[in-house]
């Protein structure tokens, strides 16, 4: 991969874009209520700061959130009409068990199966869910929060997921790792696993004062198709910032991190928080990358992309269909990732 040296005016100004993505939408209410907005805006900025206009990309930015607003319109237009027969199931899930069990093995269940039916889906199962199921508020965010930790880690076992997985078997399919379909899978499950567990203990914890028996309440009325199409347009909007924001930082992050050893590559894998870590991979990996290295790396983008609501497309969708603000989510997913960072960081120091 060629890379051309940025300017260092570039750099200082997509810099400067990147401070206001982390900050604004921690301090300013304004922001936080307009998060979609000003994603928008501020991806628009770096694109243009960093000259990556041109009718290819303007076609790409519009289309590149098709399928995942797809997948929204139609699992919420399932989950709208046949709610009474998925929920009528859902209660004999959560009377059998105890609030702690329930919810711990939802987010085993949903860390897992993200890798194969995709973090869309899975983030929109638990948004329904927790909107069938009486939990105070503070709990439902910490659980959202938990269990999309889950799915973006258990999302990077399969190439099918997300284009994380995808572009790093596509870039490892050669000589020295020859990385088949199941190669994520071979050398990461243990080293996702554990930390979704993890995860999911601290959901089932999260809940533990809920009660034996929850109250779940199955609504007759409708959701108007209306409310429907203005939430998948918000996602619509969501996704296509995004694409802008990685495209536009994608010079700095060029310029920043693209040498790095691996072991700092991970702490510097943070700002997975603002730019989309398949962006991150296709900048950072190589063919011939160590083993070692590509742990290091994909553990980094893995455990840092959830602690902000932009940080990750199922924080955007299970925050959108919940109704979670920048702040609350960050309040809970800030410490949730520097302990997962720390954890990790000390095991891989042990074990690699």
């Amino acid at each position: 991969m060629e890379i051309t040296q940025t300017p260092l005016w570039v750099n200082i100004l997509l810099g400067l874009v990147a401070l206001n993505l982390l900050v604004l939408p921690l301090v300013s209410r304004w922001v936080e209520s307009h998060l979609e907005l000003f994603l928008l805006a501020v991806g628009a900025v770096a694109v243009t700061i960093s000259g990556g206009w041109s009718g290819e990309f303007i076609k790409s930015t519009l289309t590149y959130p098709v399928t995942v607003s797809f997948i929204v319109i139609v699992v919420s237009v399932i989950f709208n009409h046949y709610s009474n027969y998925i929920f009528r199931v859902l209660f004999v899930f959560f009377r059998a068990l105890e609030s702690c069990y329930s919810f711990a093995l939802l987010i085993l269940l949903l860390g897992l199966i993200s890798s194969l039916v995709s973090v869309t889906v899975s983030a929109l199962m638990l948004a329904e869910v927790l909107k069938v199921v009486n939990l105070e508020r503070d709990t439902s965010v910490k659980i959202t929060v938990f269990a999309c930790y889950a799915i973006a880690l258990g999302a990077i076992l399969m190439p099918l997921a997300e284009p994380l997985g995808l572009i790093i078997n596509n870039a490892l399919s050669g000589a020295p790792h020859h990385a088949d379909f199941f190669f994520l899978l071979r050398h990461f499950f243990w080293w996702i696993f554990p930390a979704i567990v993890l995860l999911a203990c601290a959901g089932g914890f999260a809940a533990r004062n809920a009660g034996t028996t929850l109250q779940m309440h199955i609504q007759e009325d409708k959701e108007s198709n209306s409310s429907m199409l203005r939430r998948t347009l918000h996602i619509y909007m969501f996704v296509a910032a995004l694409h802008l924001i990685s495209a536009g930082l994608r010079p700095l992050a060029q310029s920043t991190i693209v040498h790095l050893d691996g072991k700092v590559l991970f702490f510097a894998n943070m700002v997975s928080v603002i730019i989309d870590n398949a962006t991150l991979a296709a900048i950072e990996i190589v063919p011939t990358i160590s083993l070692s290295d590509l742990t290091y790396m994909i553990i980094g983008l893995a455990a840092f992309g959830s602690m902000l609501v932009q940080g990750n497309l199922p924080n955007i969708v299970a925050a959108e269909k919940l109704g979670i603000k920048s702040r609350e989510w960050a309040s809970i997913a800030v410490p949730t990732g520097i302990m997962l960072m720390g954890g990790y960081f000390i095991c891989l120091l042990i074990f690699m």
